[in-house]
């Protein structure tokens, strides 16, 4: 339950939105209860005035009929509203939440993920916890708010009745609940992590259907989704099927308790301390709250499921950055010079990638970093961007870059990184993440200088033609060229291009090259390539072995 509720803390912040449900809520019962109950009143006692000759005015209790079954009516449809505008509220808050919390996890925090898995918990897990106001924590307080209100109302008539009602109410709102939350434990734990397991070998089957083909193995990763499928829906099964013994035994819990509210009651009506309408209203009023209790069993039981979400989500949200920010941030350096001094960088400590590398990248030129795949250099770019942490020395301006906040160090950098990501977006929209600011003329610049301007002219659409879903619809050179373009209209004072030309035809690259030697005068540049054309632009190359 800590999970929950500090999951739920996050959304404080929509305590009007979430009190306004539960208050809905408990009108709603109320409406329905005094409904029933003023009901019986008005039907025994408009018999017994009948009977007996005594005049009985039924203007007002048939107006307050009517008017409690407006209520009811319109409150509940109210309540629908407020109760999901909440839960929207709610989950809107926790996805921004969790985003800020993974971002400082990027790419080093989150490599022991699969992405399906990290996408899932982001998505899906959060989506889970929709019920975690909607369908836990709002009917479990209206629905204890009404129960108490209940016996209170009913101690007011008759005593007796209103103890055999507590009886019943708490046999159906807090026995049979906890019953079914212990029942329900295990199948609701087993159900999010297959859930989130099942998402994560779609996700993958999807993203690696080529290769699955090619090895003749989709068959393979289609027998272990179906797999996942099966025990799902096994744990999903168990928990229906205790969710229907729980519906049941709340049945037979209103059952004996309204004849149990009728037996007490007829001993007060024997003993003239009660009268037959009065009985009437008391019977018709536990029949109708044992509506109160019905809310919790359901509530209980999905508590399992949506804090088996809660602990998946709080293990990302809750994890270390592997870059720590620094306790008092230096100020922004004036300079812009790189010094890389005996640096040490390992993803497994028992195989260092980097070991005493050292490079100087003087304020105003540009150092070539070149050498076969693997060697560690896109590793130097992630240690410069404060993606990964080092042993030794690397300042930029003087300024140790560990000791500077890493949006700070960020803004003086535009990097092109190995493996661009572009968003499903325009083209347009994708080069403005560099500086949604920028003018037209400003656009218009990078296109030009990253060898876009001819390309986006001849398409249909121009700058508003959507990528699609990861720069699927564009090739790998035009989407390399979209990165350049977002890169240089951030134009910052130090520019880290890693592999600026990949995919790029003889005739692109060597305009493109052009460009970047004009565009780069005066700035600090790092580029990693291993392209004979790149190695032109540089002042000096290194050579990493």
């Amino acid at each position: 339950m800590r999970d929950l509720l500090s999951i739920l803390s996050v959304a404080r912040g929509q305590w009007r939105w979430m009190s306004a449900g539960i208050a809905l809520g408990v009108t709603v019962i109320a409406a329905n209860t005094a409904l029933m109950a003023l009901s019986g009143w008005f039907i025994a006692s408009m018999a017994v005035a009948g009977t007996t000759g005594i005049p009985f005015n039924y203007f007002f209790p048939a107006a307050a009929i009517r008017g409690l079954a407006i209520v009811r009516t319109v409150g509940r449809y109210v309540e629908r509203l407020v109760t999901h505008e909440a839960a929207f509220r709610v989950l809107a808050d926790l996805r921004v939440w969790l985003f800020r919390r993974l971002e400082p996890l990027v790419p080093a925090g989150l490599e022991r993920y699969a992405v399906g898995d990290v996408a899932g918990r982001l998505r899906a897990d959060v989506d889970a916890l929709e019920s975690l106001y909607l369908r836990i924590i709002a009917p479990l307080v209206a629905g204890g708010a009404s129960i108490l209100l209940a016996v209170f109302w009913v101690a007011l008539w008759s005593a007796p009745a209103a103890g055999v009602l507590l009886i019943f109410l708490a046999a159906a709102g807090v026995a049979l609940p906890l019953l079914a939350r212990r029942l329900a434990t295990v199948p609701g734990r087993r159900s999010a992590e297959l859930a989130g397991e099942l998402r994560t070998a779609v996700t993958e089957g999807l993203q690696g259907a080529e290769e699955l083909i090619l090895l003749g193995a989709v068959e393979r990763q289609a027998a272990c989704v179906d797999d996942l499928s099966a025990r799902l829906v096994a744990e999903q099964e168990r928990l229906s099927g205790i969710g229907g013994l729980t519906l049941a035994g709340g049945v037979a819990c209103g059952g004996f308790g309204v004849a149990a509210v009728l037996l007490a009651g007829s001993l007060s009506v024997a003993d003239r301390l009660l009268s037959g309408p009065a009985l009437v209203m008391l019977v018709l009023f536990a029949a109708a709250a044992f509506e109160a209790a019905g809310l919790l069993p359901a509530a209980l039981q999905q508590t399992p499921g949506a804090q088996a979400s809660a602990q998946r989500i709080r293990e990302l949200a809750c994890a270390l950055p592997p870059v720590p920010e620094p306790a008092v941030a230096s100020p922004v350096p004036s300079g812009t010079g790189i010094v890389f001094r005996d640096v040490f960088c390992a993803y497994d400590p028992a195989l260092p990638v980097l070991k005493g590398f050292s490079l100087e990248v003087p304020e105003g030129t540009c150092v070539a970093v070149t050498g076969p795949s693997g060697i560690g250099k896109s590793t130097v770019a992630e240690i410069l961007l404060r993606f990964r942490d080092y042993d030794g020395s690397v300042t930029v301006g003087g300024t140790e870059i560990r000791d500077l906040a890493a949006a700070d160090l960020r803004q003086l950098i535009a990097a092109v990184p190995q493996r661009p990501h572009l968003f499903n977006a325009t083209i347009r929209e994708n080069i403005l993440v560099g500086n949604p600011m920028a003018s037209d003329e400003d656009l218009r610049q990078a296109q030009e200088d990253a060898g876009l301007s001819v390309w986006v002219a001849g398409l249909p659409l121009e700058l508003e033609t959507p990528v699609g879903q990861g720069g699927g619809a564009v090739s790998g050179g035009e989407a390399r060229r979209i990165a350049l373009a977002r890169t240089l209209l951030k134009d910052a004072p130090i520019l880290l291009l890693d592999e600026p030309t990949e995919g790029l035809d003889a005739v692109t690259e060597r305009e493109v090259v052009a460009r970047l030697g004009t565009r780069m005068k005066g700035k600090t540049v790092l580029v990693i390539t291993h392209r004979p054309a790149c190695l032109t632009l540089a002042d000096r190359v290194v050579r990493m072995a």
